[in-house]
């Protein structure tokens, strides 16, 4: 079966959980109480996810600044909306970052080694602020409120677990002596493969040992500039928190206040299940109920539970489906994807 076949089935098993979805948790029920919801607060909620988006692309757009890329802020959000739409359509592994690199390596000022190390350093910083979330959070809740933890303690450590465990993964690719020994002891036919897709002629590289070495080359050059790293960290990581603070906002207007670190903790251990996703676009049906049902653990009633993670999900999913879809038709990314899903 082919690539946009079997990401047209898993869609359709997506969208069937979905339906059992609101059928369990009954979300209308919530909605249609006259009063109850406060539009207004909700398409601010809307307004300050889409600033996280904005804030996304700007952390990306420092590294490439800081690499000597020649691309506009306008030029970096582009190709991050790109990217999201892409994997949200056909998910795959670290494949935003894929797409990004892809998509920038032409640019003026740049090549496929920057191309990747800003992508690289960049999900770095991701999962650098996702692990510094979910432990200050987990920390707040239980030393600063005295409440219980609404999430087992082994899946938050799993969660953390998981973040060092990419960091070091991704730190070990930035080293290029450890790079070249894996290079050197791979089977002939992934030489062959990486030599056709990764850094053939058509990118600029004339083999594995120059893209490697100018990676460390990129490395060397952001870590003269420590005030462009910590402002790309902060900015990613506001991303980051934007999805917690959309919850936040959504309960608001529905007239119900949670504790907000509770909510950031829950929002992450749902962000968490999304990550690990590559299979349902965007975990349709499965993110919308995690994040209902931890709510329920929390105490919110089950129908305002589907209703806050209704909202939550049409804000952070569906509306920044349809904004990155309409960027990218802009862009041309059909035309500019084409070679890549050869």
């Amino acid at each position: 079966m082919k690539r946009n076949n079997w990401g047209k089935f898993f869609l359709i098993i997506g969208i069937i959980l979905f339906i059992a979805y609101l059928a369990y948790f009954k979300p209308f029920k919530v909605l249609s109480e006259v009063g109850r919801f406060n539009k207004w607060l909700f398409l601010a909620a809307v307004g300050v996810n889409y600033l996280g988006l904005i804030f996304l692309s700007s952390s990306w757009h420092i590294l490439l600044k800081s690499l000597g890329f020649k691309s506009s802020i306008w030029e970096s959000i582009q190709i991050s909306f790109v990217g999201l739409f892409v994997v949200w359509m056909l998910p795959f592994p670290s494949g935003f970052e894929i797409i990004r690199a892809y998509l920038v390596r032409d640019k003026e000022g740049g090549n496929l080694g920057k191309a990747v190390s800003s992508v690289i350093v960049s999900k770095v910083y991701y999962i650098l602020s996702f692990g510094m979330m979910i432990t200050g959070s987990a920390v707040i809740v239980q030393f600063v409120y005295g409440s219980s933890i609404p999430i087992r303690s082994e899946f938050i450590l799993f969660a953390v677990f998981f973040a060092i465990t990419n960091i070091a993964i991704f730190a070990i690719i930035l080293k290029p002596d450890t790079m070249m020994g894996l290079y050197e002891n791979s089977p002939l036919f992934l030489k062959k493969w990486m030599q056709n897709r990764i850094y053939s002629d058509k990118y600029g590289l004339h083999g594995f040992k120059e893209f490697v070495y100018e990676i460390e080359h990129s490395l060397k050059t952001l870590r003269k500039k420590p005030f462009e790293n910590l402002l790309s960290l902060l900015l990613v990581g506001f991303h980051w928190s934007t999805g917690a603070i959309t919850a936040y906002m959504v309960s608001l207007s529905l007239g119900t206040t949670i504790n907000f670190w509770v909510l950031v903790l829950v929002y992450a251990i749902v962000e968490f299940i999304q990550q690990l996703n590559f299979i349902i676009p965007s975990g349709i049906g499965i993110v919308d109920a995690g994040l209902a049902g931890a709510l329920v653990v929390v105490g919110v009633p089950l129908d305002l539970a589907g209703a806050i993670s209704l909202l939550t999900r049409l804000a952070t999913y569906w509306l920044e489906l349809v904004l990155c879809g309409v960027v990218s038709l802009q862009f041309g990314y059909k035309e500019a994807l084409s070679e890549y899903f050869k």
